[in-house]
């Protein structure tokens, strides 16, 4: 089907509620991008968590006007259970950010050489996996504008090979961890492994919400 085929059998509901999602993972990329800057080494980070919290509320805002929107609104039934669902994998997406109080709490520990170095040996991992997210929430922009199925097929598919490309970082960061793990501080190795798992999972969050987006297309094209 082609791309004005469908867009002429959008509701002004589901309309509105895809432009909104658009915004939520517009604060999702500020979010990525100040995560971003908080890698660098002696980044300031108290004004940047700051920054995530007022974006956590601001992503909160969001979907709650969204979803009252979708419950009331001239939405198709077969497709709002899916479209609540999107509003709640986007935020989660935002709230996984949250982390970054991690980075803040852990600055201020002193760790010896070893723990020291094991973090330094990640952080090119982390910045790898925040750099996945960012491509991962352009794409999923790109799927919220368009409603030609085989372009969002497409989109699907490149998300879904960022997401394993996620997969295969984490497992990386973990075989290095555990290495190390006899020669750092218990603290550290919690703290890198919250990190590891919470970038993987906004990437996991990404995945899902295209799989969402592919079924609500699906199902307004039948």
């Amino acid at each position: 089907m082609k791309l004005r085929d469908i867009g002429r059998i959008f509701s002004v509901g589901e309309r509105k509620t895809f432009v909104e999602l658009s915004e939520m993972m517009e604060v999702g990329r500020r979010a990525n991008s100040i995560m971003l800057g908080m890698m660098t080494p002696e980044a300031s980070l108290i004004g940047p968590n700051e920054d995530i919290r007022l974006l956590e509320k601001q992503s909160d805002r969001l979907s709650f006007n969204i979803k009252e929107q979708v419950v009331n609104g001239a939405v198709n039934p077969n497709v709002l259970d899916n479209l609540l669902a999107c509003v709640d994998l986007a935020d989660s997406i935002i709230d996984d950010y949250y982390v970054s109080r991690e980075l803040n709490r852990i600055a201020k520990v002193r760790f010896d050489e070893d723990s020291t170095s094991c973090a330094s040996d990640l952080a090119p991992l982390f910045v790898k996996s925040l750099e996945l997210a960012e491509g991962a929430m352009v794409v999923l922009l790109r799927m919220l504008k368009t409603s030609d199925l085989s372009e969002i097929a497409e989109l699907r598919r490149y998300i879904e090979l960022l997401e394993e490309e996620g997969d295969n970082i984490k497992d990386n960061g973990f075989d290095r961890l555990y290495l190390a793990a006899t020669r750092i501080h218990y603290l550290q190795f919690a703290h890198l492994s919250e990190l590891l798992h919470k970038f993987d999972d906004i990437l996991d969050s990404c995945e899902d919400l295209a799989d969402r987006l592919v079924s609500i297309m699906t199902s307004i094209s039948k």
